[in-house]
């Protein structure tokens, strides 16, 4: 009757081991589909990081603010000129 006891005790936590390694298993496989999403989405995040940083260094050359001020807010070079000196 002992050897039953320790039999039935061994197999219980072999299976309940058996069990854990498929849960475990599972579980890491799950992560790693969630990992590289993230991954995916971090990696499409620093494309469009770096299409702004691009953009925005385009917008702001002396150029391009010149002639955006020229059409759009209509301003221009003064004609005349005078320079002021203080003492």
């Amino acid at each position: 009757m002992n050897g039953k006891v320790w039999f039935a005790l061994l197999l219980t936590l072999v299976l309940g081991s058996a069990l854990t390694v498929v849960y475990v298993k599972h579980q890491s496989r799950v992560l790693f589909s969630d990992l590289r999403e993230i991954q995916k989405l971090q990696d499409q995040q620093v494309i469009h990081w770096g299409r702004l940083q691009l953009q925005n260094t385009t917008l702001a050359t002396h150029s391009n603010v010149e002639s955006r001020a020229r059409k759009d807010l209509n301003m221009r070079l003064p004609e005349d000129v005078q320079l002021v000196r203080l003492k």
